[in-house]
Formats: C-alpha cells, structure tokens, sequence
C-alpha cells in the first residue's frame, strides 16, 4: 500500500489522502478515520465536520492513536491469518451450488452472489426472493450473514471472515445444509 502523495510528492499541493482504521487495525465499529493533504483543504473539511459530525469520542480517538502510533509488527501476521480464513471461506463457498464468490482483494468479508438461489424454496415453503429473504433463512439455521440489499446490491450477501477458522468451518457447513435443503 502507498498513498498517492507518496508517490508522486510533485502533486502533494493537490492529493487528499483518507483512511481508517477499521480493516488494518481490526477497529471496525470505531468509526475513525483521518485525512492527510494540504491545509486548505484540511481546513475545509474540518469546518465541514464540525458542522454536520457529532464527532468520535475521545476513547476512539486515543485507540485509533495508539493502533497509528504503535508497534507494527503484528500486521503481517494477522495479514496471513485472514488470507487462510478467506481462502477457507472462498473453498467452502465453492461446494455450495448457487453461489459464486470472487476472492477480496484485501477485505475482511467476502460478498458471494446468491441469484443461483433466488426463487428456490424453503422446507417451510417460504420462497427466497432476495439476498434479505436467504440472510433470514440462514440465520433460521444458525448463521449470520448481511443481505446485500443493505448495499443496494441483491443477489449478493457480505459473509464476515473475522472469526475463528472453526465458527467459519460451522457456518460454511450450515449454509451448504441449509442451501442443499431447498427446493
């Protein structure tokens, strides 16, 4: 990863660079993030904050500090650790019949389309119609995804990696039951 203004110092005078902490630190639900670039526009995005943002509370702030500040050296290790829960989850969703997954690109999710299901049937003979309709079947059985919809994209759902490889393994095993009961 390399910001723009790393690269190409000669247009620093008009690069914003934003960020956060939410994927990299594991502080999603934190909500900080942070900008970098030339103090107009800083200056301008502060006054606009100021004005329409409650704000993060100082806890937040001082977290997102220390993850910013801190020792880095755990990085590559959690960076390992996430691309074996991906490639679990990616393997697991390929022995599910209708769905298809593309790998991320460095999220901590995946977001696997679903429209192989829409239309099926439930055993209480409820039709999936949409990603919200398969999330609420899913959870009936016992695992937790987000209807894509949330993210105005049906047929899709964001299945989370941010677990442990056993809950993954449980969870991949109750989708595929709960899939492979449909009709």
């Amino acid at each position: 990863f390399a910001t723009m203004a790393s690269e190409a110092p000669d247009l620093a005078d008009r690069i914003l660079t934003v960020n956060g902490v939410s994927k990299c630190y594991a502080m999603t639900g934190w909500r900080i993030g942070f900008a970098g670039g030339p103090k107009w526009w800083a200056d301008g995005i502060r006054t606009l904050f100021s004005q329409t943002n409650g704000g993060p509370c100082s806890i937040s702030q001082a977290a997102a500090e220390s993850a910013l500040t801190g020792p880095q050296d755990f990085l590559q290790e959690w960076c390992a650790i996430y691309q074996r829960r991906g490639d679990l989850a990616l393997a697991g969703l390929k022995g599910i019949n209708g769905l298809t997954t593309l790998s991320p690109q460095g999220a901590f999710y995946l977001f696997p389309q679903c429209g192989g299901l829409i239309g099926r049937t439930r055993p209480d003979g409820k039709t999936i119609n949409s990603s919200t309709d398969l999330a609420a079947y899913f959870l009936d059985t016992g695992t937790v995804v987000v209807p894509g919809s949330g993210f105005c994209c049906d047929p899709y759902f964001r299945m989370s990696i941010a677990t442990s490889e056993s809950k993954l393994k449980l969870g991949l095993k109750r989708m595929k039951n709960a899939v492979d009961a449909l009709s």
